[in-house]
């Protein structure tokens, strides 16, 4: 396996290692032993990053995984966030949501945002792609585009590893396509995994945590280089 850095939790702190050296300790499936420092490492995050079919190997933030075959349309107006750690500081070009088995109708506004996260939980853009109405043009399609200067954002956003951060993706249209994700056991419980916002006619500058409201289903939307 080549030789990667990455950022893996260990012992709750995160801490860059080379996932070409690690030493796993037989019978447990979840944790891997670090090799220099000895201690526990949750192999969930090794395997994110090391894990051939993971989109982190080609410099991608994935909330969520591709492994999903739920879906779910949400109300026109609602502000979808999916929240995600950064492990590398890979600059960010690109976001993505993938669209499911129904297109949209009468769309007047799409778009995507990356969020930083405060520790209220509060949330503030720092990205956003241009409002785009193709987006959810088509059915089973992963819908990416690049970032939008407009409104004094940059074109590309070099995110913070071990910071929080959310994407978010909202659509205003007469009938929403539904969005590809899964569900969440328990969206109550930290690290907050997803939120949603509704009643938005675009996606504002800032949401104060009163805002942002828990759900049960939870969108796949990438970050890409």
């Amino acid at each position: 396996m080549a030789d990667r850095r990455a950022l893996c939790l260990v012992n709750g702190g995160l801490e860059e290692i080379s996932t070409a050296d690690r030493l796993i300790l037989p019978g447990d499936p979840l944790f891997d032993l670090h090799p220099a420092s000895k201690q526990y490492v949750d192999r969930l995050v090794l395997h994110i990053s090391s894990s051939g079919n993971s989109l982190f190997a080609k410099g991608v933030l994935e909330a969520g995984h591709r492994f999903n075959n739920n879906e779910l349309a949400g109300p026109s107006g609602q502000l979808w966030l999916s929240y995600v750690t950064a492990l590398t500081n890979t600059p960010i070009t690109k976001l993505a949501v993938n669209i499911g088995n129904t297109a949209a109708v009468g769309t007047t506004l799409a778009r995507l945002a990356f969020f930083t996260v405060a520790s209220d939980n509060s949330i503030t853009k720092v990205a956003q792609t241009a409002n785009d109405p193709t987006i959810g043009a088509n059915a089973y399609n992963v819908n990416e585009r690049v970032l939008s200067t407009v409104g004094g954002l940059p074109a590309s956003y070099t995110p913070v590893p071990g910071t929080r951060y959310a994407l978010g993706y909202l659509h205003v249209a007469t009938t929403t396509p539904p969005v590809s994700g899964a569900y969440v056991i328990d969206p109550y419980a930290e690290p907050v995994p997803n939120r949603v916002i509704g009643g938005q006619t675009d996606i504002a500058a800032n949401y104060a945590v009163a805002d942002i409201n828990p759900h049960y289903f939870m969108v796949w939307m990438s970050a890409r280089p």
